[in-house]
């Protein structure tokens, strides 16, 4: 995990991960606005003095915990853009539906929506994985694998808006969801080139 603090005392992992636990345990009882430092470390079973030590806000830790669970998006680069992006929306996938973060993912989303303060800080953070997606697909363009007008802003909302989309009007997410959303979005995207990928 990473952390706002500068170094100092060596950080205790085991504590770090109580702190998150309990941090997402009162948000999804409580919701934000009754989250406190005081009550999460009541919960996790820590000194609120282990928690400043390490954040300077309940802001900063909630967002810090789920930058920590969103990096772990896997985004790999293979120079196959079908596969490539299969694996980076499988990944996001699991993000949104297997993870603590996922479970409060819809409420942030609304505070990104609204600009709130939490929600410009984890705004950042999916910039960050949007910037490894948009080169992603840029590379794909320059080798000639995607359509040379494609416009890769709009493609990565198609991409992410779908995943999103999902997860907050609670439709599911079926197995083989990453698959088909990308076939049916390289039909267009690749221009002549079958599902198969086959001209």
């Amino acid at each position: 995990m990473t952390t706002a603090k500068g170094p100092g005392r060596p950080r205790d992992q085991a504590v770090e991960q109580k702190v998150v636990d309990a941090t997402f345990d009162l948000l999804n009882e409580n919701g934000f606005a009754g989250l406190s430092i005081e009550a999460i470390a009541v919960r996790a079973g820590v000194s609120k003095a282990a928690i400043y030590r390490r954040w300077d806000s309940k802001d900063e830790l909630l967002v810090d915990a789920m930058a920590s669970v969103i990096e772990t998006v896997e985004i790999g680069e293979t120079e196959d853009i079908r596969n490539d992006l299969v694996a980076a929306l499988r990944s996001m996938q699991l993000f949104i539906t297997d993870t603590r973060a996922g479970e409060v993912f819809p409420w942030l989303v609304g505070e990104i929506a609204a600009r709130s303060e939490v929600g410009l800080r984890y705004g950042a953070v999916i910039s960050r994985r949007r910037e490894l997606l948009f080169g992603l697909v840029e590379r794909a363009v320059q080798r000639g694998d995607l359509r040379a007008d494609l416009d890769v802003q709009t493609a990565l909302d198609m991409l992410s808006g779908a995943m999103i989309l999902r997860k907050i009007t609670g439709v599911g997410f079926p197995d083989n969801g990453p698959e088909n959303l990308v076939d049916t979005l390289l039909e267009g995207w690749v221009g002549g080139r079958t599902r198969s990928g086959s001209r």
